[in-house]
């Protein structure tokens, strides 16, 4: 006989101390097996759930993906179950996988509670709710006054009377309309264009956020969050505020004691998503350490709200057994309740991640490498030894590149011809072995997802060596096979990162390829390495660094677009940088017109050709643009200057120069190419 929930407890008789302090948890179960009796119960139905499938995986059954593919339910006509008395628990109180758009789905709700999901979840907490019709044009002294604009919404002016008036109104009207709620999210918009009013600034602590190049926001929120706590106390003295320790609040307050109630979600967006918090390789991670143990310090409950995707990240092979490794057991050693972690549904190019992330957030001690083996063994068979291989060389390069956020740029350096020729041999390896079903479907899936990232790579290097055909090329292979893995059910890979392949990558592959194609002719490209002077005090300007034949002043040659600021070190500088080089061009091509294209910059350029300004771009990172250097161009050496500014908050660590450029002269009469001239801004830093 098998009993469950009620049932089962009350056959199992008077629990013990520790059977009753697993159950006291929502997803807490103990699993009796005794004579031809198995018993599972929790107090709660979702631990009786979960015992269930704690049997259910005894037995051999997995649920390592989202899908038929991903399941695995062994064929056999009797199971044996052992005598035992299991008790189970959570590591952590809260464990929840927060997919966005996907979270809804059938096939994510199903794979998520398999993974025994569950627990407290923290509400979004961008935001103040001011009241139903509360808008800048409305009520403009409710906001910010500011001189910096960024982010979807406004800020508020929290040092206003009228604003803490309010939002105490509103958090008694949510916790009467939902009294079952522990918290209510708050904090700031999302984004930056924070109030520099007195009374606001008066607020803050005084110290500098180093990530995003402004003053700490921390203090001025923390007192707000006490004085609506204090507002809320005469009816919900026991409610708590939710908020992100977030962008440029998210050093812990130095002034200001924050009230016990206030809970901390702790979302470092603008740090390394690659490494381990342990991991020598990784600074920013280290960083991360130190925030973690001082929010446990300061307030009783800290939850993670962190990111287990690449920023911007147009669908790399990903494998981050490594840092689910390192990182989930520290968490639970500092005191974290639990994660609402932002992830995306790359199935095809994370492997084995996201299934080991919810094993170790339910069991912070289980042994990763096991997992790894069997999930390897259940789901490719006969392949399972070079898949593992597989798999494990893309951790260790994940884990040892000493390349960090922002790395979607740096694709190519993560994964370099040699080791993309070493993963494609394994995976060759188990192509030969996996060739019946439902081994060969399950391997095509994991096989495509790491030909994106072949293409992906080879898409960049083409590019960077100016191979625009090439590069062309490679970019309809991307297309081709994220369509295959989109039309899977369900789909193999999110539909998100390809809005990053749009903004960063698509544009200026297309268009280089259109500019040196159909007639169009390219006359001179630009070198990846330039002399390059950082400008922190913007005084390049009044020193004319433009000027042709300025040899002086300690340039530094610097790679641009086949690395990222943050590679070079420069991680969050903002401010202005020169680049400076020289280049032929034939006495044919300079009589003709000639336009100088560039694939992207971040965040604006402002561009000379021999001492003459072209013009300056618009301010629009990624973005290619060009500008027509007619008249500008001389034939011999020709020496072109960009002043690149990069002032806005920029989590992916990249600056300067983001692609290349060249100089190429339209098809005779082809007058299309003057609508992809982007307008000329009047001011420039």
């Amino acid at each position: 006989a098998v009993l469950l929930g009620s049932l089962a407890v009350e056959w199992m008789g008077k629990p013990g101390e520790e059977m009753k302090a697993a159950m006291d948890d929502p997803s807490g179960f103990v699993l009796r097996s005794e004579g031809s009796v198995i018993g599972i119960g929790g107090i709660y139905p979702r631990g009786t759930e979960i015992g269930v499938h704690e049997l259910l995986e005894q037995v051999g059954v997995r649920w390592f993906f989202p899908g038929e593919l991903g399941t695995v339910i062994p064929s056999a006509k009797e199971v044996e179950i052992a005598a035992q008395t299991k008790i189970g628990k959570p590591s952590f109180p809260a464990r929840h996988f927060g997919f966005n758009a996907f979270d809804k789905e059938p096939f994510t709700v199903d794979w998520k509670r398999h993974q025994r999901e569950g627990g407290l979840f923290l509400p979004p907490a961008h935001g103040i709710r001011l009241g139903e019709g509360v808008t800048p044009e409305t009520h403009p002294d409710l906001y910010a006054k500011t001189t910096r604009t960024g982010g979807t919404q406004p800020q508020v002016c929290v040092s206003n009377p009228e604003v803490l008036k309010r939002a105490i109104r509103e958090t008694k009207r949510f916790f009467k309309e939902h009294p079952k709620e522990p918290w209510i999210g708050m904090g700031p918009a999302d984004g930056s264009g924070f109030c520099e009013c007195d009374g606001c600034k008066a607020l803050d602590g005084g110290n500098w956020d180093p990530f995003s190049n402004e003053p700490s926001r921390t203090d001025r929120y923390v007192w707000f969050f006490n004085q609506v706590l204090d507002g809320i106390s005469d009816e919900y003295p026991d409610k708590k505020i939710a908020f992100y320790v977030y962008h440029c609040y998210i050093e812990p307050p130095v002034k200001v004691k924050p009230n016990p109630r206030i809970v901390a979600a702790v979302a470092p967006i603008g740090l390394c998503r690659i490494h381990g918090m342990n991991n020598p390789v990784c600074p920013e991670r280290g960083y991360l350490k130190g925030i973690v143990k001082a929010w446990t310090e300061a307030l009783p409950e800290v939850y993670e709200r962190g990111y287990w995707f690449n920023l911007a990240d147009p669908g790399m092979t990903f494998i981050q057994i490594h840092r689910m490794r390192d990182e989930i057991p520290y968490y639970a050693e500092h005191g974290v309740l639990g994660f609402r972690t932002e992830c995306t549904s790359q199935w095809a190019m994370q492997g084995p991640s996201l299934y080991i992330a919810g094993r170790l957030m339910w069991d912070v001690n289980a042994d990763t490498d096991a997992l790894l083996k069997d999930f390897c063994g259940k789901l490719f068979g006969p392949a399972a030894a070079p898949m593992e291989r597989y798999f494990k060389a893309a951790d260790e390069r994940m884990r040892d590149a000493d390349l960090h956020t922002g790395s979607a740029f740096d694709v190519a350096q993560f994964y370099p011809e040699a080791l993309r020729k070493e993963l494609r041999a394994e995976l060759e390896a188990a192509r030969k072995l996996a060739d019946a079903s439902p081994y060969r479907e399950r391997f095509h899936i994991f096989s495509r997802g790491f030909e994106f990232t072949e293409h992906f790579a080879a898409m960049i290097e083409a590019r960077n060596g100016q191979d625009w055909a090439g590069a062309h090329a490679h970019l309809q292979k991307l297309d081709e096979i994220r369509t295959e893995l989109l039309e899977m059910q369900p789909q193999m890979v999110s539909r998100q990162p390809e809005a990053y392949l749009r903004r960063f990558f698509r544009l200026p592959v297309e268009q280089g390829y259109a500019r040196v194609s159909g007639g169009n002719a390219l006359v001179a490209p630009l070198a990846d390495e330039w002399e390059s002077l950082l400008d922190p005090q913007q005084i390049g300007a009044s020193l004319h660094y433009e000027r042709p034949g300025l040899t002086g002043g300690n340039w530094q040659r610097t790679q641009t677009f086949s690395t990222t600021w943050s590679d070079l070190g420069l991680r969050y500088y903002k401010g202005l940088a020169w680049y400076r080089q020289t280049v032929e061009v034939s006495e044919k091509d300079a009589a003709k017109r000639v336009f100088l294209w560039f694939g992207g910059v971040d965040e604006s350029a402002r561009v000379w050709v021999n001492g003459k300004l072209l013009g300056t771009s618009v301010p629009s990172a990624f973005t290619p643009f060009e500008l027509d250097a007619t008249g500008a161009v001389k034939a011999g050496k020709n020496e072109v200057v960009v002043c690149v500014a990069n002032l806005r908050t920029n989590e992916l660590g990249t600056g300067g120069i983001t692609a290349p450029g060249f100089f190429y002269a339209p098809a005779a009469g082809d007058k299309a190419q003057l609508e992809n001239v982007k307008p000329l801004r009047e001011t420039f830093p």
